[in-house]
């Protein structure tokens, strides 16, 4: 009796919990010793995470691209990785793979100024925002405001809340569920280009959606 588990490099510790109960729940309802394939998957940009196996008898590391190991039993310590070729591993998990949603979204809309408005550039995007929603059926969407460094902390956060609310509400009157859209803001904080406080910065007057 086998059953296996897909992962991809993100979420890596939610999706180790969720095989461990199926694990255990597989050993309570069948009375035999399945077998658990864990497989290491790159994500879209060929990056890694890194997951640990781990039970009393021993631990293992994944940390490669279509990188497998496999946990017998609790009595037994994992098996040492090994790498699998892709196309066996897209055929065992096929089902898996189809079934899996697809991967998030994120866009990037920059600012005019001490703005709330979006550069003509950025609102061009917005039918592709909107599209992607459509795609994913998405029912998650954060919206998270951000400004450059110049002003005070307190007028840019209260400047990345707004800008924050301003696309949510363009998505909004574009027909996006507003119970669905999380935001969030962070002013200077998180910028995507360092700069020296009071320097402007274009790239960091931005908002970013995230679809899901």
């Amino acid at each position: 009796m086998s059953m296996s588990a897909y992962l991809s490099g993100r979420r890596l510790l939610r999706s180790v919990k969720i095989i461990l109960i199926c694990s255990f729940l597989t050993f309570l309802s069948l009375g035999c010793s399945p077998k658990t394939q864990i497989v290491l998957l790159p994500d879209p940009d060929g990056k890694v995470g890194r997951l640990e196996l781990t039970n009393p008898k021993g631990a293992q590391t994944l940390d490669q691209p279509w990188q497998s190991a496999e946990v017998v039993s609790p009595d037994k310590a994992p098996s040492e990785p090994k790498i699998m070729e892709e196309a066996e591993v897209r055929s065992i998990f096929r089902e898996a793979l189809a079934a899996q949603p697809k991967p998030s979204v994120t866009f990037l809309l920059y600012f005019q100024r001490q703005s709330t408005e979006p550069t003509a550039e950025s609102l061009k995007l917005l039918p592709d925002v909107l599209e992607s929603i459509k795609s994913h059926e998405s029912t998650d969407i954060s919206v998270v405001g951000h400004t450059d460094s110049t002003g005070t902390a307190d007028y840019n956060l209260g400047l990345s809340l707004r800008r924050a609310r301003r696309i949510a509400d363009i998505l909004v009157s574009k027909g996006v569920d507003p119970a669905i859209i999380e935001i969030d803001y962070f002013g200077k904080e998180k910028p995507l280009i360092e700069k020296p406080q009071g320097v402007p910065e274009p790239r960091n007057r931005r908002v970013e959606i995230t679809v899901r």
